[in-house]
């Protein structure tokens, strides 16, 4: 399957659902945070490089816990926002592919804590 083929699909995919199913541990956690990127031009190598960025601040943020400064907490809160940031991915992608385009949607995405 080709690249395009494969974001055809997904398109086609997210159109006929009109949502993004994410983890069911997203919603045990409680620890989602929002990604606005409705100010960038995705089409733009630069406006993707941004997005990507967003999406790896907002997973160290959902995965840190500001009360634990161990050692142990803080590797943990370093997998969670590498495992996190790369779950969100799939949706930076789409977000991405239907860059400047008519399914062009409203500019956010979510990144959950793993």
């Amino acid at each position: 399957m080709t690249r395009s083929t494969i974001i055809i699909a997904a398109l086609a995919a997210i159109a006929t659902s009109g949502t993004v199913a994410f983890p069911a541990y997203a919603a045990e956690q409680g620890k989602v945070a929002s990604v606005d990127y409705s100010d960038l031009n995705l089409a733009s190598a630069d406006g993707a490089a941004s997005l990507k960025k967003r999406v790896e601040r907002a997973a160290r943020h959902v995965c840190t816990d500001r009360g634990d400064r161990s050692l142990k907490g803080a590797m943990d809160a370093r997998a969670c926002s590498k495992v996190s940031a790369a779950q969100a991915m799939p949706q930076v992608e789409l977000a991405l592919a239907k860059a400047g385009t008519q399914l062009a949607d409203n500019g956010r995405l979510s990144v959950a804590a793993h």
